[in-house]
């Protein structure tokens, strides 16, 4: 009776650097669904700075790909990454409708990367709370 709502989770691992700023794919809603939050957890810590960095947030791409719907905030950047810590996106609009994709946008400056780091998202199906 509730096997629709149940909570389910998508793991997404990155195995190789981008080598630039990149909105990366990450899946196309098979139906109607709700976001209800995400993290990111990287391999390597990389020190707070302004020289080498990182940061990514979560986007709506629309029904083309090209939207950039807010799913959930800005992560990571100047204030650096601590391995294998997983550190949560806010998550303000995670409704997402059939065959609108999920992207990941990711921007780096210096030699910080997204490599060997993993997205995890928990959502339900159609719209509303678990």
């Amino acid at each position: 009776m509730f096997g629709d709502r149940a909570l389910k989770v998508i793991t997404y691992s990155f195995g190789q650097d981008p080598a630039a700023d990149a909105s990366l794919p990450i899946f196309v809603a098979p139906e109607a669904l709700t976001i209800k939050s995400a993290n990111l957890t990287t391999n390597a810590t990389t020190a707070g700075g302004t020289v080498n960095f990182f940061d990514v947030a979560l986007w709506n791409g629309g029904t083309s790909g090209t939207a950039n719907g807010v799913v959930a905030g800005t992560v990571g950047g100047t204030v650096g990454w601590v391995a294998l810590t997983s550190v949560p996106f806010t998550v303000t609009n995670g409704y997402m409708t059939a065959g609108q994709l999920l992207r990941l946008r990711y921007d780096e400056t210096g030699t910080a990367t997204i490599q060997g780091s993993t997205l995890t998202i928990s959502y339900v199906n159609g719209k509303g709370n678990v």
